[in-house]
């Protein structure tokens, strides 16, 4: 169960609402098992049915994250009118080559969380994404700190 405190899980939705009608997506760093920042990334197919997160923004948080010693917790993306939950498309997208389900997604501990604008207020859920395919669901527990 993930620990996220409760203004990292609004900095998505702010960054949600601020990318529409597009979706949004970022990276949320850890140290310590325990989520830090939310870093917002440029969804470069600026599309409100899809996300492509920029190579050199990945790069950069990727090279950011070894310097201070710190982890990929999550990633994340918003739906702009569907439900906080994965689509083909996105399980597709956990896997490198995508869609490659005999072996483990690209990043096989962190967490992906789905932002989903369709209700009001928005929704947040966070899943795993594994071999095959599979998404497990993981329940949130919001933070006050």
């Amino acid at each position: 169960m993930p620990r996220i405190p409760k203004k990292l899980i609004d900095e998505m939705i702010a960054h949600a609402v601020d990318d529409l009608p597009n979706e949004a997506c970022g990276q949320v760093n850890g140290k310590n098992n325990k989520p830090l920042t939310v870093n917002r990334v440029k969804n470069i197919a600026a599309s409100p049915f899809r996300y492509s997160m920029d190579p050199l923004s990945m790069l950069k948080l990727e090279q950011a994250r070894e310097e201070a010693g710190e982890y990929l917790f999550a990633i994340y993306h918003s739906h702009v009118a569907s439900e906080a939950y994965p689509s083909a498309t996105d399980i597709r997208q956990a896997f490198f080559p995508p869609g490659e389900f005999d072996h483990e997604p690209m990043f096989p501990e962190c967490f992906y969380i789905l932002v989903s604008l369709a209700q009001d207020p928005p929704e947040v859920r966070a899943f795993k994404i594994s071999q095959g395919g599979l998404v497990e669901e993981e329940l949130i527990n919001s933070e006050d700190d």
